[in-house]
């Protein structure tokens, strides 16, 4: 393998430790869509099969199971696709539709291999939620927008195969839209009603989900504005990021730690991004942001589109990655510098796109070395140094 081959193949290998933990997820999730609507479309097809119409249909609850199943399908391999952005908003969506896919499963007896799927991957996606915190505002409107056309296909579809369960019969798509969106403005007006056990637990299925759908849209669009103005109220002397040709540094490790030190000394204007408060230094002079550094809102909050370098100084390689291609995609211009644990990760960073790698780990052995072998070490390190090296 020549050089060339071997550097395609650890840049696969980086995209590739770039895409965890949210790329097996997002697959494993449309695979449990396309599950549901394969085994969703068994009924429906073979029902239309034997009808000349969509009137007077019988086994109403099997037509409802499995309509309800290609919808929920279609709206789980949507969702995948959301969560290969690490968008916060396909996770609630996820978590959401996985919990009524199981029931739905549950309440028809179906102990395949889409029940298995479902209930590892909502327990895979509870155990990395800390992963999916990235909002943009074209992606939230974009999902936003598909899963309410989702709902509102969910509940005309349903009420309308289940007509003959209503009081009085719902014969047309726009009666069956009108229940729709009476049931999901919880109005209640009571013209029309479910009186058939199959159309009644629609009513209830349809309020859940519609209901948490919509508040996964109102907190998507609005959480952030309710946030900042939270934010606002409770520290009002928090002045807002006008800082310009400045740093920002990504991390609470001890090198993130120590290098804010260093900046905050040499007098380098910066901003430093932490996780939590946990991490907050607290008495830090230089203005400190808790969020994730691969969230696009926290990082243009930082300021990425005037600053002139970011320092990627997570602990760990594949994050540190994530963070070099975002800020990139924000502000191809801005310097990114990335902090190696290894010596191996130093070529894998720099095909993430870092403009500079460095490995402390790496520099701080060759240091060690150079003391066991006595050798003069560079006047800017000998203030770190106890004593001086000698020749053995």
């Amino acid at each position: 393998m020549n050089s060339e081959e071997r550097e395609g193949a650890a840049g696969i290998r980086v995209r590739l430790a770039a895409l965890w933990p949210q790329g097996p997820l997002a697959i494993t999730l449309a695979v449990v869509g396309a599950l549901n609507i394969l085994d969703g479309l068994k009924l429906p097809l073979a029902m239309l099969q034997r009808m000349t119409a969509l009137t007077g249909l019988a086994h109403s609850l099997s037509a409802l199971g499995g309509s309800a199943q290609v919808i929920l399908g279609v709206m789980l391999v949507g969702a995948g696709v959301g969560l290969l952005r690490r968008l916060s908003f396909a996770w609630t969506l996820s978590v959401w539709l996985l919990i009524l896919s199981v029931g739905i499963n549950v309440a028809r007896q179906r102990w395949g291999v889409a029940l298995a799927l479902q209930v590892l991957l909502l327990g895979a996606l509870w155990l990395s939620r800390h992963h999916f915190t990235r909002r943009t505002a074209l992606a939230s409107l974009m999902f936003s927008l598909s899963s309410i056309f989702a709902i509102l296909m969910y509940g005309v579809v349903g009420s309308y195969l289940l007509g003959d369960g209503f009081h009085p019969r719902i014969r047309d798509l726009g009666t069956a839209l009108y229940f729709t969106i009476v049931s999901l403005s919880t109005v209640g007006y009571g013209d029309i009603v479910p009186v058939s056990p199959e159309a009644r637990w629609f009513a209830v299925s349809l309020l859940v989900v519609g209901l948490g759908v919509f508040a996964s849209v109102i907190a998507s669009a609005l959480g952030p504005k309710i946030s900042q103005e939270f934010e606002r109220l409770f520290n009002p002397k928090e002045k807002s990021v006008e800082t310009k040709d400045h740093v920002i540094l990504v991390g609470e490790g001890a090198i993130a730690r120590n290098t804010a030190r260093e900046l905050e000394r040499r007098g380098v204007p910066f901003i430093h991004i932490v996780s939590s408060a946990e991490a907050n230094p607290g008495g830090a002079e230089h203005q400190v942001i808790e969020g994730d550094g691969t969230d696009d809102l926290v990082l243009t909050k930082a300021g990425i589109e005037r600053a002139r370098m970011v320092i990627a100084a997570r602990e760990d390689d594949g994050e540190n990655a994530f963070i070099a291609l975002v800020a990139k995609d924000l502000n191809p211009n801005v310097r990114l510098l990335a902090v190696a644990s290894s010596r191996l990760a130093i070529r894998r960073l720099r095909l993430a796109r870092a403009d500079l790698v460095f490995s402390p780990a790496a520099v701080g052995s060759r240091l060690l070395a150079d003391l066991v072998e006595g050798n003069e070490i560079s006047p800017a390190f000998r203030d770190l140094l106890e004593g001086g090296p000698e020749k053995g």
